[in-house]
């Protein structure tokens, strides 16, 4: 499931990620053959780690307020398409906002070597921006750049700063002038204006439909500008995922992607986005031949390896997408996308190693939940329900469904909290999360209930092979009836992924 950014309340198993999110997602190989990925890219050297902070407005129009997110955004986005920089995601800078940040604290917090700031303020029909990069580790000023935009023409605005963005802050970065001159460039003002407008709304509810209305207008009077088809289709996605009534189709939020990435191929999140999706439909050798395409074209992002790892886990082949976490990590450590990486370690019963990935977004829903998960598979009940309790309800982790099921004696209403938990995740287009729950549920539910949403999350393309002989929540399972039978479906769906994924590849 997509991890790019996600939603305040119901987050993404991944990225779980989303939204984010990603949310991150990964290529395949047989588990009885090394990565060629893996291989090629032990001696790719870690790419400077930038963060875009928001930018502040200096003056009294607050009807420019959404350039402070809008202009930062613009500049990751031409950032990003440098190979060997790593550009947090905004979802992550968004929160430094407020006037006055420590940079050197916020260096840390996001362990990044350099940030970009800005302020601006409007002057009549003259937007007066001024923009620098800070070292964090020297904390000095690498490069600095004052300048007078037109502040009533977005479309030449944008072409100003990206040029100085590459003429300027790029080579103060170390990298290539050359670098970030490809993509789309607007073509229409009010188009380009409702895009900019759309990046600082929220992707919650009515805030997500009002942007996603912005955006379906900007697309329509400008459709050769990638980055509002990719944004369309983010938007699309938490629509057609999380809101009430939906039904997981993702008819809309496919084709806004496809069409983002055939406008431009470099734009590596919407090519992850892509990815995911095509994991979560089942549709594992393909998602396998476009995450290792990311990987060969950019064998030093760690975002790469990371898309690569999460379809290497949907095939089953946990010791792989390990390696291509851990190779994740090792090219950008303070990424906090990767998160989702901790399922692979904790179902391998690794959970120092799982952990480590849990800290790169401390504190948040999706990692106070994964490590009750943690818990459970190192027979800490008491520990984890001790977490559950304090853990606000959601409905995609049903923590009061969790910690009934593990509770003594058990409350008058679990039957009801198990039976609502399982409809929500038979709801969900990503399967993933109906192989957690049977996981997470067969100490109450039993062998029948965990070995029915096994089967179904592997005829839906997740298929737990490696998963299923070493997880610890399933210790149990494995003596009973059916696991053969679910041992056997599951050797079938990565054995057929094998064989579809070396057909591609011929």
């Amino acid at each position: 499931m997509p991890i790019h950014t996600e939603p305040a309340k119901r987050a993404p198993w991944i990225w779980p990620a989303v939204i984010v999110a990603v949310l991150a997602l990964a290529g395949l190989l047989a588990w009885r053959f090394k990565p060629a990925a893996t291989q090629g890219t032990k001696a790719a050297i870690a790419p400077a780690t930038i963060a875009v902070l928001p930018f502040q407005n200096l003056g009294a129009d607050k009807d420019s307020d959404y350039l402070r997110m809008a202009l930062p955004d613009e500049i990751a986005t031409t950032l990003s398409a440098v190979r060997t920089l790593s550009i947090r995601p905004f979802s992550t800078t968004s929160k430094y906002a407020t006037p006055g940040v420590d940079l050197q604290q916020a260096g840390k917090e996001m362990r990044v070597g350099r940030i970009v700031t800005g302020h601006f303020q409007k002057v009549r029909d003259q937007l007066q921006l001024t923009m620098e990069a800070v070292d964090v580790a020297e904390d000095r000023v690498l490069w600095q750049d004052s300048r007078n935009l037109p502040a009533e023409d977005l479309v030449a605005m944008r072409e100003q700063v990206t040029s100085q963005v590459r003429q300027g802050l790029i080579p103060a970065l170390g990298a290539s002038a050359s670098a970030g001159e490809n993509g789309t460039r607007p073509s229409n003002e009010e188009a380009y204006d409702l895009y900019l407008r759309s990046v600082a709304l929220p992707h919650d509810g009515d805030q997500n439909r009002a942007a996603i209305r912005m955006l379906e207008r900007s697309v329509g009077l400008d459709p050769s500008y990638a980055p509002a088809w990719s944004g369309l289709g983010k938007r699309y996605y938490y629509e057609e995922e999380y809101s009430p009534g939906a039904n997981g189709s993702m008819s809309r939020t496919e084709p806004a992607l496809r069409r983002a990435l055939a406008l431009d191929p470099n734009l590596e999140d919407a090519a992850q986005q892509i990815v995911s999706l095509d994991a979560d439909s089942g549709k594992l050798p393909l998602a396998y031949q476009e995450a290792k395409a990311m990987v060969d074209k950019r064998p030093q992002s760690g975002f790469a390896h990371f898309t690569l790892s999460y379809v290497l886990r949907y095939a089953g082949l946990a010791r792989d997408a390990a390696r291509e976490c851990n190779d994740a990590m090792r090219l950008d450590p303070g990424n906090y996308q990767f998160r989702s990486c901790a399922s692979v370690f904790f179902g391998l019963g690794q959970y120092d190693q799982g952990r480590a990935f849990l800290r790169l977004d401390a504190g948040s829903e999706w990692s106070n939940n994964a490590e009750v998960h943690a818990l459970l598979r190192e027979g800490k009940t008491q520990e984890a329900l001790g977490q559950l309790h304090r853990i606000p309800e959601s409905s995609f982790f049903h923590s009061r469904a969790l910690a009934a099921c593990y509770s003594n004696p058990r409350p008058p209403d679990a039957e009801q909290l198990w039976a609502q938990a399982e409809k929500d995740v038979l709801a969900f287009h990503d399967p993933e999360p109906r192989f957690a729950t049977a996981v997470h549920y067969n100490a109450c539910r039993g062998n029948a209930f965990t070995a029915r949403l096994l089967k179904s999350a592997m005829a839906s393309g997740y298929c737990a092979y490696e998963n299923l002989q070493t997880d610890p929540l399933l210790a149990g399972f494995r003596k009973s009836p059916e696991y053969s039978q679910v041992l056997a479906q599951a050797k079938q769906c990565q054995d057929q992924f094998l064989a579809n994924r070396d057909r591609l590849q011929q």
